[in-house]
């Protein structure tokens, strides 16, 4: 399913400092997180899932204390972040981290504004890239460790298509004249907030 790609699993301020360096060159990547909200009164981002051109990567938040270089790569305009979804991403890290995310490309409303019947990521992925996603662990529990190989699986899921995904809706939207209302509605994303 990710055939040669590599995974790469970020457990402390080091790795995460060097990570986003590398991440900060960078046209866009493809973000997601994944957190507890099923199983706590308090939740919280337990994973961040990251995909570039070349890796998968896989922050782990409640190793990491100080997420600095992280949220100041969620701030860089000039990296485009690649999400499904964001709104609930976009207000828990404000929630949890107070971030701020600019240049956001929400490959859920590019499907909905091209009039997809179907816009789950696992529609997706399945109709561009003739793969089934296993969506058996999306109400797991993610602050509990360890993480099996099989979670691991599943949370670079959220982001190892994105990119290509990308390619596929900015040109599908292009081709309709829709990319100035689409970048609207994703500016308009990253300024939601967490309401409680």
């Amino acid at each position: 399913m990710f055939r040669n790609t590599e995974l790469k699993i970020i457990t402390n301020i080091e790795q995460l400092q060097k990570l986003c360096e590398h991440l900060e060159t960078q046209e866009f990547i493809g973000v997601d997180l994944e957190g507890d909200s099923l199983h706590h009164y308090k939740e919280k981002i337990c994973l961040i899932q990251i995909s570039d051109l070349d890796r998968d990567y896989i922050i782990d938040p409640i190793k990491i204390k100080d997420l600095s270089p992280f949220l100041r790569l969620m701030a860089n305009a000039d990296v485009q972040k690649v999400m499904h979804g964001a709104d609930y991403d976009v207000v828990s890290l404000k929630r949890d981290y107070g971030a701020e995310i600019n240049n956001l490309f929400d490959t859920m409303i590019a499907a909905q504004f091209l009039g997809y019947p179907r816009f789950g990521l696992v529609h997706l992925i399945d109709r561009h890239f003739h793969v089934k996603i296993d969506k058996a662990y999306q109400t797991h529990d993610w602050s509990r460790r360890p993480l099996w190989g099989e979670h691991l699986d599943y949370a670079r899921g959220d982001t190892h298509y994105l990119l290509a995904l990308r390619e596929i809706l900015l040109w599908k939207m292009q081709d309709g004249e829709l990319l100035d209302a689409f970048e609207e509605e994703c500016l308009w994303q990253t300024k939601r907030e967490w309401r409680g």
